[in-house]
């Protein structure tokens, strides 16, 4: 029943991550559209991203250990759907979040920088977002450091590599032209980094606000005069 409960757990969230991170492309491709803004991704940076920062990152949640209180909840029913109501509205939550912060990234550069530059930064704020976020997708209730960096180092292997897998493509000529990249300096690559966190620590806030929501309604009301 544990490893069963485990399983389950581990397939969800890894459906959550994978298509979260598909809204939040659609996202920015469909908001640049809307506003007449030239795309902020190539098909070349999709392609990219789901197979080396979203693929990866998945198969290492795949095998997330189970979590300790796993046998404390009540039993999911049997028709209970992979994806309920919560799972889709957090999907739609994170991958419009996502999205958005792509976009102000790629509209601030756009404006100041030019296309190239824009579409630069756009591609790697968003890889690393989507690397970060695989942390806080390992639980919908725990926060990070409750769960611990080092319970599975397989994705914390795979982030690590596929980050420094992202600077790298920057620098090698052969792959800017294909990927039609620039290099990436050390002043956008730190700027990528923290606005690439934004989810990831908006993920985690919104985790103890409904934290403390629980509790609070937990907290029995006074006596009635």
């Amino acid at each position: 029943l544990r490893e069963g409960r485990g399983i389950f757990d581990n397939i969800r969230k890894t459906i959550a991550y994978l298509l979260a991170g598909n809204v939040a492309e659609l996202s920015v491709m469909l908001m640049a559209a809307l506003i007449g803004v030239p795309l902020p991704l190539l098909p070349l940076h999709i392609l990219w991203i789901n197979l080396a920062t979203d693929g990866l990152p998945a198969l290492a949640l795949v095998t997330d250990p189970t979590d300790e209180d796993v046998m404390k909840r009540p039993p999911r029913r049997p028709d209970e759907p992979m994806l309920g109501r919560n799972e889709w509205l957090s999907i739609l939550a994170i991958g419009l979040l996502q999205g958005a912060v792509t976009l102000a990234v790629f509209l601030w550069a756009l404006e100041a920088r030019g296309l190239d530059e824009a579409r630069n930064l756009a591609f790697t704020t968003l890889v690393f977002g989507e690397l970060f976020r695989a942390f806080g997708a390992r639980s919908a209730r725990k926060l990070i450091w409750e769960i611990g960096l080092f319970t599975n180092m397989r994705l914390l292997v795979i982030v690590v590599l596929s980050a420094a897998l992202q600077i790298g493509i920057h620098h090698v000529p052969a792959l800017q032209k294909l990927m039609q990249i620039g290099p990436l300096s050390l002043a956008d690559c730190t700027l990528a980094v923290l606005i690439g966190l934004i989810p990831l620590g908006l993920i985690e806030c919104w985790k103890l606000g409904s934290r403390a929501l629980r509790s609070d309604r937990l907290i029995p009301s006074g006596p009635r005069l």
